[in-house]
């Protein structure tokens, strides 16, 4: 039981580093944005368009505080928000040029991040833990 408790803080410690870590690039980068709107252009990146409520469930954010952090990046012109044809209570968020821009910018940080935090960890042993994390995540669905 001490390991999976030790795992567990071990994995909160990695994200809050990766969390510090981010904040500081993009101070660095001068870029007027928050890690938070980071993770949203990327999810816009690899889905095209979304709606606000998928954004949240695949960000872990409640619909309210996701909102406010979509306001905030359409005053950045990151996105644009439209409503959805077949329902209007539905918004569809969609990134801007200048999103796709500010992802140009950030990625080369996180292709780095990656790298530093992959150097010293073989495949087999990234495949090992993520089949434990997943066996982890399927007890407690």
């Amino acid at each position: 039981m001490q390991n999976i408790k030790s795992l567990l803080e071990n994995i909160q410690a990695l994200s809050v580093n990766v969390r510090h870590y981010m904040h500081k690039q993009i101070a660095i980068l001068d870029l007027d944005i928050t890690y938070e709107m980071v993770k949203v252009l990327f999810l816009l990146n690899d889905n095209e368009s979304m709606n606000q409520q998928q954004i949240a469930d695949l960000s872990l954010k409640n619909k309210a505080s996701l909102t406010s952090l979509i306001d905030n990046m359409q005053k950045r012109d990151l996105v644009n928000r439209t409503e959805d044809s077949a329902d209007r209570r539905n918004k569809i968020i969609t990134l801007t040029s200048n999103g796709k821009e500010t992802l140009k910018t950030v990625r080369p940080v996180l292709k780095k991040l990656f790298e530093d935090l992959y150097q010293d960890i073989s495949s087999e042993e990234i495949e090992i833990m993520n089949k434990a994390m997943l066996k982890m995540s399927k007890v407690i669905e």
